[in-house]
């Protein structure tokens, strides 16, 4: 019987033991390290304090001042699992259009846990839903909760402001340069909403996500104004490459030089700066509001 007793308890506390060291090995969320591949990913993490948690992140996010000097990983949609692992991060967060399967079941092969954002969302209802899941992951659900509340406020005074707004004119984004293809945002992109949410009429109601528009396509629509990416606005033959599109330079908004480029940061997903997009598209397509503050 002692024998018994005795095995019993040296089995209790070998369990005791192995429990120990496992919570040892799970790290506490503000030991974990993070690779971050997608802006608006990096900036709600870095508002919510933890851009010293970030060991790499993607392009695009030159305009978050907190992750100066963190390695950026190559590439966009065919960023690779090997830089990645090289900064030995312990979580990998994702923005879904910069996601392949593969790189994930190499992530998680290699023991990293990866959590994955779908991005193509058309509705900011989806920011605070990411401030909320970001706010857990870092256990930071106060300094979530006073974000989204932020990001409401914001967003509410910028669709005021559009409000002011007597015309509505016609316009379409075109993604150009960097040697990609020119494609236009359609309908359920998320810059069709931007467009929409400063008060104009997006133009490419018969295109889904991003595609290339047809000469006739293009002059059919008839953009008084043409949103590009900051890229779209180099010169390529005496004119900015996105006027290069199949008849762009000849709608009204390529005739008159209607062509207008905004921040990165603004335009990589719906995200903390898209009040600012709207208010920066409504005030240059509504003359009524250039007088506007920012």
């Amino acid at each position: 019987m002692r024998r018994i007793l005795a095995c019993v308890a040296g089995l209790c506390m070998l369990a005791l033991a192995t429990r120990a060291v496992l919570a040892q090995d799970i790290p506490a969320p503000d030991h974990e390290r993070y690779v971050v591949i997608g802006s608006y990913i990096a900036e709600i993490m870095a508002t919510l304090g933890a851009a010293d948690q970030i060991v790499g992140v993607s392009s695009g996010t030159d305009h978050i001042p907190e992750l100066e000097g963190v390695p950026r990983i190559p590439g966009f949609r065919n960023t690779s699992a090997e830089p990645m692992l090289a900064l030995e991060p312990s979580v990998v967060l994702m923005a879904g259009r910069q996601t392949r399967p593969e790189v994930v079941r190499q992530l998680e092969g290699a023991g990293v846990a990866v959590k994955v954002f779908p991005d193509d969302v058309a509705n900011l209802d989806v920011v605070p839903e990411r401030i909320d899941q970001i706010g857990d992951l870092l256990n930071r659900t106060d300094e979530a909760s006073a974000l989204k509340e932020r990001f409401r406020a914001e967003l509410n005074a910028a669709l005021a402001f559009v409000t002011q707004a007597a015309s509505k004119p016609r316009g379409l984004f075109i993604l150009s340069g960097g040697g990609r293809p020119t494609l236009v945002a359609g309908a359920d992109t998320h810059i069709a909403l931007l467009i929409e949410l400063a008060g104009a009429d997006n133009v490419t109601d018969g295109i889904a996500h991003f595609k290339p528009m047809s000469p006739e396509a293009m002059l059919q629509a008839a953009p008084e104004f043409i949103l590009v990416n900051e890229e779209g606005l180099e010169l390529s033959g005496g004119i900015p490459i996105a006027l290069t599109a199949p008849g762009a330079a000849l709608t009204p908004a390529g005739r008159s030089g209607n062509i207008f480029a905004l921040p990165g940061g603004y335009l990589q997903g719906l995200g903390l700066n898209s009040p600012k997009a709207i208010r920066a598209i409504a005030k240059h397509v509504h003359p009524e509001l250039q007088g506007g503050t920012q």
